[in-house]
C-alpha cells in the first residue's frame, strides 16, 4: 500500500513463480479493470503507474491492518495500566475486524503464505490477551467454550491451555480443568516429544492444590520455547557433590540480540535433541550437525538453539570451538585437557593417554543431562573422542562440510534466509525506517548478499556506520560481481575471509573446478559442464569417475550443491552467487588470461556441441526430450551468448545464436531471442566483423517479425541482405530474402516479396538445399497469393509440399500443408483444405509449435465459414481457441486475424452489434501492422453497417 510495485512483482505473485508468457499484458488489464471502479468509487486516482510500478494510495484510517495494531496496542497498553475493562473492549474491537483467514480464497504464494502467518499468529496472541482481560474481569462461564474451541485449532500454544484451565477453575470445574491440562500434554508430548513449560506445570499444580492465589498470568507461547527443567525423577541418581566440580556449567557464547528466522529448523533440532523424545531409545545419544554454505549462519543458529535448550540440560552445556583453520589444529587431548578442567577436575587428575581422557570424560557425563556443543568442526576425526556416552546427554555440531560419517546423527541444512527474514535483520541492524524509504534499492541490495547472514550484517554494520549514506549508494556497489566481495567488509566481518577458509581446505583438483566455476554466467549448471571443464572435450562425455569425486568433494565442503535431476535423468549443480564471485576472483588471481579464455571457450564448444543436435530432434520429431531438455536449459542458454559476447567470444556466441534461431522461433523465445542478437551485434560492431553484424541484424529482423514487427524488421533486413550479398554468403543472405518475403507480403509490398522469394527459391534450390527450397516456395506462394494470383500460388505451394515430405520435418510439412490449404480455400476447394488443415494441425501439435497450432484454428475457422455460411456458428470454436493462444503469445496479427474473422462470422449470424464491435477492434491493429489489404477489406466491412 502507498508504495509501487513493480510488473515482474505481481507477476510472480499472482503465478507462484510460473507467470504464462502473457503475464505482463494479464496485469496490465487486471490493473485497468481495477483502476476504473476504484478511481471511480473514490473519485480519485485510487490505482496509479508509473515507471517504478503499480501503486495503491490507501489513508491510515482505511486499511483494517493498521487500525487492528492499533487496537490492539491500545488494548495492550490498557492491560499494563490494570484497566482490563477498556482492555477488553479495545481488543473486542480488534478482533472484530477479522472475517476469516487472512488472504483466505487466494491461492499462496511463498511471500504471501509467510504474511498470512504472521497475521495469524498476531492475531490469535490478541486473542490470548483478550481472554486473559475477561478473565480478569471475572468473565469465566463464557469464555470456556471459546477457549475450547482455540485449542482444537491451536493445539500447541500453551497459553490457550492455561487460560481454558484458569477459567474452568473459576467455574468450579476443577476436574474439567486438570482434563484438559491432560489434553495438553499429551499434545505436546505427541507432537513436539516435550513436556508442557515450567507456567503451566505450576498452574497444574496450583489446581491439584485448589489454590491459584499464587498463580499469575499463564505463559505466552514462543514459536520454539526454551525447554524448562524435567520435574525431579525419583529413579535418577540425586545430585553428586560439588565440592571438587563445576556443575552446573554453562559455556556458551552470548545470544546474537539481532538473530531472525530458522524457526522450523529450530523447533525440528529440539525435537530430534529433547530427553523426552519417545522415538529414541533411551541410552541413544542423539547428535544433530547444522550444515550449510560459508556465512549462511551455522554458528549463530546452534548458539540460539543451545542457549533455548538450557532448561532441557540442566546439568550444563559445554561448548568447544574446533576450527583449525584459524589457527594450528587442536588434537582431540587438548581439547579433552580443556573440557575437563572446565568441569573441575584437577590438572593433575587428568590422564596422559587420549583415549583415557576420553573414558574420564564421559564417566563425569554419565548419568548427567549435558548439552555438548562442537562448533567448526572440519572432519569426524575431530570430534571421536569427544562424543558422551550417556543417553541423557546431547550433541549439536557445526560444519562447513557435510559429516554424514557419524552414527545415527541428523544431518540438517541450514539453507539463506528468505526476503523476509532477511529484511527483519537489515531493520534491526541499521534501523527500519531508512530501508522503508528506498524500497527498490533496499530490493537491490537483498539481491546482493543473496541471504547470507553474514553478508547481510556486513551490509546493516556498513549503513549504520555511515548513517549519512543512502542505502542505495551500497546497493549499487554490490551490483558489481567484481567488487561484491570487496564490499562485505565491516570490521573483524568479512564475506571472503569466510568463504576463504572454505576454499584453502580443498585438493588442487577440486579447487580447479571451483575457480572455474566462477566463468560461467549462471548459478546453476547442468553436470556436463565439469566434465567439459576437466577433459577439455566437447562432445557427449559425462563426468566420469574423477569428475564425479571432485563434484562430490565440492558438495562435502558445501561450496556447490546437488540442485535436482533435469528432464534427462541428469543431476544439476548449483553454485551460490556470492561464492560465484569468489570463484571468479580466485579464477583471475590464479589462472593466466589465456587459461580463463580457454575455460569459457570449452564450455561455449559444449554448448554448440548440443544445441544443433537437440533443435534438429526438435524440428524433425518434436521429440518430449529434446523440448524438455531446451526449455530448461533456456535461461543459462540466453545468459551464456551475452556473458560470451561480453568477454570477448564474440564468434562462439554468433554461431550459438545462429543456432538458436530456428528454436527461438519455433518455442516463441522471442525476449531472450532479441536480448541475444543485441549482445552479438554490440560485440560484432565493436569488433567490426560484417558477417557477424548481418547475422545479428537478421536475428534481430525475425524476432522483430514474430512480434508483428514489420517495419523495425525491415530496417534489420534490408542492411543484412546487403552485405551478406557484399561478402558472398548466397546461402545466408537466401534466408534473410524468405523470411522477409513473408514479412512484407501481406503489407502491400507484394512485388519486392516475390522478387526475394524468386532470388531465395533459385539459389537454395541451386545448393541443394532441401529445407531452404521448402521454405523459399513457401513464400514464393505466399507472395502470390497476396498478388491474387492464387491459381500460380497454388502449384507452387504444392511443389513446396512435395518437397516437404521428401525432408520429413513435422515443421515445415505442417506450414506447407496450411499455406496450400489457405490457397485452396480462397479457390473453393474447401474439401481438400479442410483434408490438409487437419493434417497441419496434427503435425503442429506434435511438434508443440503453438503459432502454427493457433494460425490452423483461425484457418479451420475461417473455412468452416466460407464453406456454409449458415452454420457460422461452428465457426466460433477454433476461432476463440485462437485467439486465446494468439493472446498469449503476443502474436498481434494473429488477434487481428481472429478479430476480424469473429466480425464477419457474427454479421452471418445476424448480429450486427457484435460484428461491428469485432471489427472495430481489427482496425487499428491491421493499421498499426500496416497490413493494408487487410485494412481496406475492414473498412469494407464496417461500411456496410453505415460507418
Amino acid at each position: 500500500m502507498n508504495t509501487a510495485v513493480t510488473a515482474d512483482r505481481l507477476c510472480e505473485m499472482l503465478w507462484a513463480g510460473s507467470p504464462p508468457a502473457s503475464a505482463h499484458a494479464n496485469v496490465r488489464s487486471y490493473a485497468a479493470g481495477l483502476r476504473r471502479v476504484l478511481n471511480a468509487a473514490s473519485g480519485g486516482d485510487r490505482l496509479s503507474h508509473g515507471h517504478q510500478g503499480y501503486r495503491l494510495r490507501v489513508q491510515p484510517d482505511e486499511l483494517d491492518l493498521r487500525l487492528f495494531d492499533d487496537l490492539a496496542a491500545r488494548g495492550r497498553a490498557a492491560i499494563a495500566e490494570g484497566d482490563h475493562w477498556s482492555a477488553a473492549e479495545r481488543l473486542r474491537a480488534a478482533l472484530g475486524l477479522w472475517r476469516g483467514a487472512a488472504f483466505d480464497g487466494l491461492s499462496h504464494h511463498f511471500a504471501l503464505h509467510m504474511e498470512a502467518s504472521r497475521l495469524e499468529e498476531s492475531r490469535i496472541s490478541v486473542f490470548e490477551d483478550y481472554a486473559a482481560a475477561r478473565i480478569a474481569l471475572g468473565e469465566y462461564e463464557e469464555l470456556v467454550p471459546v477457549l475450547r474451541a482455540q485449542t482444537a485449532v491451536h493445539p500447541l500454544r500453551e497459553r490457550l491451555w492455561g487460560l481454558l484451565i484458569t477459567a474452568q477453575y473459576h467455574c468450579g470445574r476443577a476436574g474439567d480443568a486438570l482434563h484438559s491440562y491432560a489434553r495438553a500434554r499429551r499434545t505436546l508430548r505427541d507432537e513436539l516429544g516435550l513436556d508442557p513449560g515450567i507456567e503451566l506445570r505450576r498452574l497444574h499444580q496450583a489446581v491439584l492444590a485448589r489454590d491459584l492465589s499464587q498463580v499469575t498470568e499463564p505463559p505466552r507461547s514462543d514459536p520454539v520455547r526454551q525447554l524448562d527443567p524435567p520435574t525431579p525423577d525419583p529413579a535418577r541418581p540425586g545430585p553428586r557433590s560439588r565440592s571438587a566440580e563445576a556443575w552446573p556449567i554453562c559455556q556458551l557464547p552470548t545470544l546474537i540480540p539481532d538473530f531472525v528466522g530458522r524457526e522450523k529448523l529450530l523447533t525440528h533440532a529440539a525435537t530430534l535433541l529433547a530427553p523426552s523424545n519417545a522415538e529414541r531409545p533411551a541410552m541413544v545419544v542423539p547428535v544433530v550437525i547444522l550444515t550449510g554454505l560459508p556465512g549462511v549462519g551455522k554458528t549463530a543458529a546452534v548458539t540460539h538453539l543451545a542457549h533455548r535448550l538450557r532448561g532441557a540440560f540442566p546439568d550444563g552445556q559445554l561448548y568447544v570451538q574446533l576450527d583449525s583453520a584459524r589457527g594450528p589444529r587442536r588434537t582431540s587431548a587438548a581439547v579433552l585437557a580443556d573440557l575437563l578442567l572446565s568441569i573441575g577436575v584437577p590438572g593433575s587428575a587428568i590422564p596422559v593417554a587420549e583415549s583415557q581422557r576420553a573414558a574420564l570424560f564421559r564417566s563425569k557425563l554419565a548419568h548427567r543431562r549435558v548439552l555438548v556443543v562442537l562448533d567448526d568442526v572440519m572432519d569426524t576425526s575431530q570430534i571421536q573422542y569427544l562424543l558422551p556416552g550417556s543417553g541423557g546427554c546431547a550433541v549439536l555440531i557445526t560444519s562447513r562440510a557435510r559429516l554424514t560419517a557419524i552414527p545415527g546423527a541428523h544431518l540438517l541444512d541450514v539453507e539463506p534466509l528468505d526476503d523476509t527474514d532477511g529484511r527483519t535483520l537489515l531493520d534491526r541492524i541499521a534501523g527500519a525506517r531508512r530501508f522503508a524509504t528506498e524500497p527498490e534499492a533496499t530490493g537491490r541490495l537483498l539481491v546482493g548478499c543473496a541471504g547470507l547472514p553474514l553478508a547481510l550484517r556486513v551490509a546493516g554494520a556498513r549503513l549504520a556506520g555511515s548513517p549519512h549514506r543512502p542505502v542505495r549508494w551500497l546497493a549499487e556497489r554490490l551490483a558489481d560481481e567484481q567488487r561484491r566481495l570487496g564490499e562485505l567488509r565491516a570490521g573483524d566481518l568479512a564475506m571472503r575471509a569466510c568463504v576463504a577458509t572454505a576454499y584453502h581446505g580443498l585438493a588442487p583438483d577440486a579447487a580447479r573446478l571451483f575457480r572455474a566455476l566462477g566463468l560461467i554466467p549462471t548459478g546453476e549448471f547442468p553436470s556436463w559442464i565439469p566434465a567439459v571443464i576437466m577433459s577439455g572435450v566437447a562432445g557427449d562425455e559425462e563426468p566420469d569417475d574423477s569428475v564425479d569425486d571432485i563434484l562430490d568433494a565440492l558438495i562435502h565442503a558445501n561450496l556447490i550443491r546437488a540442485h535436482h535431476v533435469d528432464p534427462e535423468g541428469r543431476p544439476r549443480y548449483r553454485i551460490h552467487d556470492l561464492l560465484r564471485a569468489y570463484a571468479a576472483e580466485r579464477a583471475a588471481e590464479e589462472e593466466s588470461p589465456a587459461r580463463r579464455r580457454e575455460i569459457v571457450g570449452r564450455v561455449l564448444d559444449g554448448w554448440l556441441h548440443r544445441v544443433p543436435v537437440a533443435g534438429e530432434q526438435l524440428l524433425r520429431t518434436g521429440a518430449d526430450t529434446a523440448t524438455a531438455w531446451l526449455e530448461y536449459e533456456r535461461p543459462s542458454l540466453a545468459a551464456t551468448v551475452e556473458y560470451a559476447a561480453r568477454s570477448g567470444h564474440g564468434g562462439q556466441a554468433s554461431e550459438l545464436v545462429a543456432a538458436l534461431d530456428d528454436i527461438c522461433h519455433q518455442r516463441t523465445w522471442l525476449d531472450d531471442w532479441e536480448r541475444m542478437a543485441r549482445a552479438v551485434l554490440e560485440r560484432a560492431l565493436a569488433e567490426g566483423d560484417r558477417r557477424r553484424i548481418a547475422m545479428a541484424q537478421g536475428s534481430l529482423a525475425r524476432a522483430g517479425v514474430a512480434r508483428g514487427r514489420a517495419d523495425e524488421a525491415m530496417r534489420w533486413f534490408v542492411p543484412a541482405i546487403r552485405q551478406l550479398d557484399e561478402l558472398g554468403e548466397q546461402r545466408q543472405a537466401a534466408y534473410l530474402r524468405v523470411h522477409s518475403s513473408f514479412a512484407i507480403a501481406d503489407r502491400g509490398m507484394t512485388e519486392d516479396a516475390y522478387t526475394d522469394a524468386s532470388v531465395a527459391v533459385a539459389v537454395l534450390n541451386s545448393l541443394g538445399d532441401l529445407r531452404g527450397t521448402v521454405l523459399a516456395l513457401r513464400s514464393l506462394g505466399a507472395a502470390l497469393f497476396h498478388q491474387h494470383r492464387e491459381a500460380e500460388a497454388a502449384r507452387v505451394l504444392e511443389r513446396a509440399l512435395e518437397a516437404a515430405e521428401r525432408l520429413r520435418q513435422p515443421l515445415a510439412l505442417a506450414d506447407a500443408l496450411q499455406a496450400l490449404a489457405v490457397t485452396e480455400l480462397m479457390l473453393g476447394r474447401y474439401p481438400a483444405a479442410a483434408r490438409r488443415l487437419d493434417r497441419a494441425l496434427t503435425h503442429y501439435r506434435r511438434v508443440r509449435h503453438r503459432p502454427g497450432e493457433a494460425y490452423a484454428l483461425y484457418t479451420i475457422g475461417r473455412l468452416r465459414l466460407a464453406w456454409d455460411p449458415e452454420r457460422a456458428a461452428e465457426a466460433f470454436g477454433p476461432l476463440t481457441q485462437a485467439a486465446e493462444m494468439f493472446s498469449e503469445l503476443g502474436e498481434r496479427r494473429g488477434e487481428a486475424l481472429t478479430a476480424f474473422m469473429r466480425g464477419r462470422a457474427y454479421a452471418a449470424l445476424g448480429d450486427r452489434e457484435r460484428a461491428r464491435d469485432s471489427f472495430a477492434v481489427a482496425l487499428p491493429a491491421f493499421r498499426a501492422l500496416r497490413m493494408l489489404d487487410w485494412e481496406t477489406r475492414t473498412l469494407h466491412e464496417l461500411g456496410t453497417f453505415g460507418r
